[in-house]
């Protein structure tokens, strides 16, 4: 899937809408993607919600496999994902994750809200893990402060053109 948005405006209506959005090199406008990991359709639409807010488009997938191929094919700046999904547990998608070049930051959404799985996740290098039902915000205001501190500094993103 291509990100690149061809604007000739820097001040069109996407600069509100996303606030972290960069030009390439190229001139080209790109919003960073965060990837939607759930089976439950209600999930995705609740999730992909948080990200539009934080100022990131989601992208969704509903496994393990669906994820692997959109970590393949498209540039991913961070991730949320169920604890438990149809073809396995989160730690195979966080080290699918890990095993490419700049590995985004990784959201554990679990039903239990038990600290061994919250410590379980942190040691196997997620960035966050929350127990749902999330309180409203709390994902966007994760994502929101991670985009804040990742892409208002650099003038663009590190991006191949």
């Amino acid at each position: 899937m291509n990100t690149d948005t061809k604007y000739t405006s820097p001040n069109s209506h996407l600069t509100a809408a996303f606030p972290f959005l960069r030009r390439t090199a190229r001139g080209h406008y790109v919003i960073p993607n965060g990837l939607v990991v759930t089976p439950d359709n209600h999930m995705r639409g609740n999730l992909g919600e948080a990200l539009l807010l934080s100022g990131a488009a989601p992208i969704f997938a509903a496994s393990i496999a669906d994820a692997a191929y959109h970590l393949a094919t498209s540039s991913i700046n961070l991730i949320v994902s169920e604890h438990h999904l149809p073809d396995g547990d989160y730690p195979e998608l966080l080290s699918l994750a890990r095993a490419v070049i700049a590995p985004p930051p990784f959201v554990v959404i679990s039903p239990t809200g038990d600290w061994p799985d919250y410590f379980e996740a942190i040691d196997r290098g997620a960035y966050d893990f929350l127990a749902y039902p999330l309180i409203p915000g709390e994902l966007q205001r994760i994502l929101t402060a991670y985009l804040k501190m990742h892409f208002d500094a650099s003038p663009q993103f590190s991006r191949l053109d």
